[in-house]
């Protein structure tokens, strides 16, 4: 059984890197940054098109691709959004029929990533700042452009008692009133998964399907759920969750004592796609200007701090090398006991 990693947000804000980009007050880059976002502006705006696959909400994927061309109006961004297990599914039979449609492919599960990079459909290049992402956030052939954090949500004026760790949603308090996602599909529900079976082992989710856990596809979906009163409480990740409390939906959210679980959203060329369009946009996303959309979209930056994460929460960092490993595997136990 692994150890995790875990570290504890202080100062009010989520530092997710040393070294990483520094904000001033006013949200702006600080002057060493401001000079990395000139060479960033100094750069060609290149004309073309490029269609990125992105395991995000279609209103957030296409936040970005607005903001983007904003920057490079010369550019247009087609995005398609689904998960990162349907993703995987679409590029291996898009690979076999020789017509990959992607050009960059933004995932929300590093095992994922490092398993179609084994198969040799992404790039081995990456962006040119890439230097700027810490190296816990990089694969041998992605880059993270953000992290997600897999946290709970509950719905606000439930009877039962608000939750404050994982382990708490096998109480009976909760029976017949939890959901939690689907390995298969949603990439930051695999670290959940595999998180819980290395912390308290198989025994865990067997006590979840016993209380009545019912598994969705997507953790948006759950995130939805909770907010409508379908069910009390479930687990999502961060982004989801505040961008139903931005519309005023009636949930909360606890980042779980026993640690929210960090997930960082590859990002990667597809081979033969390395477009300067499609260079163009990640150098951007991973810019100043681009972080920043990223964080107003409830993600947090890898360069920077992140607007959501509270002070004194505890993040957990996954083992991504032992998870990969182990991925086929916990996609067959999880599928045994909920299938």
């Amino acid at each position: 059984m692994s150890k995790w990693k875990i570290g504890v947000v202080a100062g009010g804000a989520a530092v997710l890197a040393a070294g990483a980009l520094a904000l001033d007050a006013g949200g702006r880059p600080a002057q060493a940054d401001a000079n990395a976002q000139a060479s960033v502006n100094a750069l060609a705006r290149p004309a073309g098109q490029i269609t990125v696959y992105a395991a995000l909400t279609q209103q957030n994927a296409q936040a970005i691709a607005k903001a983007f061309e904003s920057y490079d109006p010369n550019a247009r961004v087609q995005v398609v959004t689904t998960g990162t297990g349907a993703l995987v599914t679409r590029l291996e039979a898009e690979a076999k029929a020789h017509a990959i449609g992607a050009d960059v492919l933004l995932l929300a599960d590093p095992t994922a990533a490092d398993e179609l990079a084994a198969q040799g459909i992404l790039s081995a290049q990456k962006p040119d700042n890439a230097s700027r992402v810490p190296k816990a956030d990089q694969g041998a052939d992605w880059v993270g452009a953000y992290v997600f954090h897999d946290v709970i949500v509950y719905h606000k004026g439930m009877a039962a008692p608000v939750p404050k760790s994982w382990r708490d949603l096998t109480n009976a308090a909760y029976k017949g009133e939890i959901e939690i996602g689907d390995p298969s599909y949603s990439g930051t529900t695999m670290a959940y998964v595999g998180m819980m079976e290395m912390k308290y082992g198989w025994n865990y989710f067997s006590q979840l399907k016993q209380n009545g856990a019912a598994v969705q596809s997507s953790v948006k979906t759950v995130a939805d759920d909770v907010a409508r009163g379908k069910v009390e409480v479930g687990m999502t990740n961060d982004s989801a969750a505040y961008t139903l409390v931005k519309q005023g939906s009636p949930i909360g959210v606890v980042w779980p004592r026993d640690g929210a679980i960090a997930v960082p959203g590859p990002l990667a060329f597809i081979r033969g796609h390395e477009t300067a369009v499609a260079r163009a946009f990640a150098n951007w996303l991973l810019s100043p200007a681009g972080q920043k959309v990223v964080a107003s979209l409830g993600l947090s930056p890898v360069n920077g701090t992140s607007p959501t994460v509270p002070r004194g929460a505890t993040v957990v960092q996954v083992p991504w090398a032992e998870l990969e490993r182990n991925r086929a595997d916990i996609l067959h136990q999880f599928a045994q006991l909920f299938g």
